[in-house]
């Protein structure tokens, strides 16, 4: 059983609600930070999709942007440097289903832009060599923040009753 192991070295079990605190803390840290971009990128993708040569790269968006991508990875990669596990969450399939869902769904956005930018590539569509930059950053922070929504699915999810 998860909950009765300990950490020999600090002499406490695996599992605390300091943890659990942690852990939906940086989680999030993660889920604002994803709000943010997708409240700033999806309506600059429609404007861009729509009229690809009318885009202005403007720094406020940048400024948001990088802000976001800040708040998702600093979330992601410090739960994973104190190495915090999933809390001990209600088994609930439905719900875990859905935030799977929302994860993949998230990174379909994700891989619509990546295609726009990097694989279309419209002559009418510029933007300065640094943006690209960001959108790649962005793209990563998406990933992590996917991959954290999908083991916080799994969890709720439960065992899979056919192992």
């Amino acid at each position: 059983m998860i909950g009765s192991e300990t950490n020999s070295a600090a002499g406490r079990s695996s599992h605390t609600v300091g943890d659990a605190s942690r852990y939906f803390f940086l989680f999030a840290m993660q889920t604002i930070g994803a709000a943010i971009l997708f409240w700033h990128v999806v309506p600059r993708f429609r404007q861009v999709l729509l009229d690809p040569g009318g885009h202005v790269a403007r720094p406020k968006n940048l400024v948001w942007s990088l802000s976001a991508i800040t708040l998702m990875q600093a979330g992601y990669w410090i739960r994973h440097r104190l190495r915090l596990p999933l809390p001990q969450v209600l088994r609930n399939a439905l719900v875990g289903y859905v935030v799977v869902f929302v994860a993949r769904m998230s990174f379909v956005l994700a891989t619509s832009i990546f295609g726009f930018v990097f694989i279309v590539r419209r002559p009418e569509f510029q933007i300065p060599t640094s943006r690209y930059f960001a959108v790649i950053i962005a793209l990563f922070a998406l990933f992590c923040y996917t991959q954290e929504l999908e083991q916080l699915g799994r969890a709720l999810i439960g065992p899979d009753p056919g192992r």
